[in-house]
């Protein structure tokens, strides 16, 4: 039996999700990605093959419709795990005759629905399961409900990753606040005043420390700390408190810690974090 796990969009949430799912699992599927930092090599998946698309693959629909069929084609899964986007990041996957004959499973995670469905022109995959990974708005529950699969709740378990070398060797300064982001500088810069501006309301001087990727942001003075490491989970472990985004990983790895996670949600695409926050602060 062979899997693929389709794992298209920016950041590092996909790519994350991919390996949590993966060992939750078992699997080493094949993997077909766009993220950049495993196209840069920074990010090493325990997948093969791994299957990344170039940019004249991605220029319009039909050109990715095209590489994505060819993709399949090239592994000839027997399942393909379709993460986040249900028919593709630009719809590709509808009435993709390269699917015919796979059972596809679906992760479903929250999604700006309204945004999502102007980019589906035809007829969903025909699932044969789908995972509920994180609670949904009433729109896209009631939405998920029409596709005509069994939907089972999966928790994937981000507190029992494996060490990761970099970072279980760094040392954070003591009483800590830790931004972590794999956004835009200018994201990082708006999570980098959101940090200040708390310490500055609540009259305390913590250490700084900033984890992200690439190089350190022109913006942060010289005595903050900045790490370029991935995964940060002996960072995150370490520091008093964290400030980020509300992506799906991070809102899921500090879900028991909710004490020292200060989080501003960003506008995204196809993702709605206003949303994520809402409901995790309603529980």
């Amino acid at each position: 039996m062979t899997t693929a796990y389709y794992c298209m969009g920016g950041g590092l949430g996909h790519i994350t999700r991919f390996a949590i799912f993966c060992r939750h699992f078992t699997l080493r599927p094949a993997l077909l990605t766009n993220c950049g930092l495993v196209r840069s090599g920074m990010i090493k998946p325990d997948a093969g093959p791994i299957m990344i698309p170039d940019e004249a693959d991605s220029i319009d629909l039909d050109s990715f419709r095209t590489w994505i069929s060819n993709a399949i084609e090239c592994c000839r899964p027997d399942t393909l795990i379709i993460d986040a986007f249900p028919g593709g990041i630009l719809g590709e996957l509808c009435d993709l005759p390269a699917l015919k004959g796979i059972k596809c499973i679906y992760l479903a995670r929250i999604l700006d629905l309204s945004a999502y469905q102007s980019r589906l022109n035809g007829a969903l995959p025909a699932f044969t399961k789908i995972y509920r990974i994180e609670q949904l708005g009433d729109e896209q529950q009631n939405w998920l409900q029409t596709l005509q699969a069994p939907v089972e709740e999966l928790t994937l378990p981000y507190n029992s990753r494996p060490v990761d070398e970099k970072s279980y060797h760094i040392e954070l300064p003591y009483n800590c606040w830790l931004i972590v982001h794999s956004g835009s500088i200018d994201e990082l810069e708006q999570l980098w005043q959101f940090a200040c501006q708390t310490a500055e309301v609540e009259e305390l001087s913590p250490n700084f420390a900033m984890v992200s990727p690439g190089k350190k942001p022109e913006f942060l003075p010289e005595t903050v700390a900045h790490y370029n490491c991935y995964p940060a989970d002996s960072l995150i472990e370490q520091a008093d408190r964290i400030f980020s985004a509300a992506g799906f990983n991070i809102m899921q790895q500090m879900k028991g810690r909710r004490e020292k996670h200060l989080v501003m949600p960003m506008k995204r695409a196809l993702d709605d974090q206003f949303l994520r926050c809402r409901l995790a602060n309603q529980r």
